[in-house]
């Protein structure tokens, strides 16, 4: 066996074609059986990969994949390869585990395959899965993880299966987009992204997403050994942002889509406004009606948990991976939290978006479309950064 299959965002090529008659009766041979199998349980595999959050119930018993904390989200578990990895080892449920399926009158166990090399950065335990280029695949994917599956009633076959990062990114709706802060009088700069299918990262890119980077690019000792800094937000001089994001097939997150990601349409029905609304916070369209209006006209103000949701600012518990700031199209963090890096190249020395987790809420820092200048070495704080991705699919 070793048919490569693809779990994840091009699951479409699992989809038979409407003519294809479905199996109905037990397969004659023992190798399109498994094949049955490995199809049949595609959703579970699925599932273990893209929802890891919905399985992780407390601290995982692998303290060299995963370190459990309150102030990572669980969306951080979501198509994590050290969740895969921690999971068939079995520290999440404290078993070996496998995926029962009743199939043909008869269970079946299904289970990955630690035969994959250890990485001894991470530990010297072979791995589930192993990290691979895909350039020159044909396929619209420049990295993903290679699985090996098996079933225990059906021993001497094996079934390789590619899992992608299908839960990194959100769309970005076609529709007319303004640019920049409110201006003072006419349109301002507006622009439109008909015809193009374009895909803004959700979160920002961590320390972990940059350790298999470098690995993959042979440069072992420049990763960083610390789990407790892999879900943070990754700080790389703007040169090598921009090869990570290239080296995905992406770009650097621009400053139009951002403020179109973060600015909420005032008519979500009507893609082609006579007028294009821009809104001052993800949430509401007038600053002074948000707890950061409040807070600048109070100077008692006590921040609640729900302002810490909307815009982690400073006075803010640090979470990452929280997925209660989420903006109108998917995007999380598009006020507070990290300064962020952008490429503008409507007004290039406004490449970052200033709002941050190290500004009192009372400060004019927080508003869309506000950014400043970065060097792109170096920065009084850290300063994140995301990817997009434009296909022709």
């Amino acid at each position: 066996m070793g048919t490569l299959s693809v779990v994840g965002i091009i699951l479409l090529f699992f989809r038979r074609s409407d003519d294809a008659s479905p199996v109905r009766a037990k397969p004659d041979t023992d190798d399109r059986l498994f094949l049955e199998i490995v199809r049949a349980a595609e959703p579970q595999i699925q599932k273990i990969w893209a929802e890891g959050s919905s399985l992780m119930k407390g601290p995982a018993h692998c303290k060299e994949e995963i370190v459990f904390e309150m102030r990572v989200g669980r969306s951080y578990f979501n198509c994590q390869p050290h969740f895969w990895q921690c999971f068939w080892q079995g520290g999440i449920s404290g078993q070996v585990p496998s995926i029962k399926l009743e199939l043909f009158g008869q269970t079946y166990h299904i289970k990955a395959n630690a035969v994959f090399p250890a990485i001894p950065a991470y530990s010297n335990f072979p791995r589930f899965y192993e990290m691979m280029k895909l350039s020159g695949s044909g396929l619209n994917l420049h990295y993903a993880y290679q699985v090996e599956i098996s079933v225990s009633e059906l021993p001497g076959f094996s079934q390789k299966i590619l899992l992608t990062d299908s839960c990194r990114d959100s769309y970005l709706p076609e529709r007319i987009y303004g640019y920049g802060k409110r201006p003072s009088s006419g349109e301002g700069f507006i622009w439109d992204n008909f015809g193009r299918r374009i895909f803004i990262d959700r979160f920002y890119v961590t320390n972990q997403m940059v350790n298999e980077f470098r690995i993959l690019n042979g440069e072992n000792s420049k990763i960083i050994p610390d789990r407790l800094k892999w879900p943070l937000p990754a700080e790389l001089p703007l040169e090598d942002q921009k090869k990570y994001c290239s080296f995905l097939g992406k770009r650097l997150l621009t400053a139009e889509l951002f403020d179109a990601a973060s600015m909420t349409p005032a008519d979500f029905k009507n893609t082609r406004p006579a007028k294009v609304v821009r809104s001052q916070t993800p949430w509401q369209r007038d600053i002074s009606k948000s707890f950061l209006g409040v807070a600048r006209i109070n100077p008692d103000y006590q921040l609640t948990p729900l302002d810490c949701q909307l815009a982690q600012v400073e006075g803010c518990k640090e979470k990452y991976f929280t997925t209660d700031s989420a903006s109108w199209m998917g995007m999380n963090f598009p006020m507070g939290f990290f300064p962020e890096s952008l490429e503008n190249t409507i007004d290039p020395q406004l490449n970052l978006k200033v709002s941050s987790r190290f500004h009192p809420p009372a400060s004019d820092k927080h508003e869309l479309g506000l950014r400043s200048n970065w060097n792109g070495k170096s920065y009084e704080k850290p300063v994140a950064f995301r990817c997009y991705e434009e296909t022709t699919l």
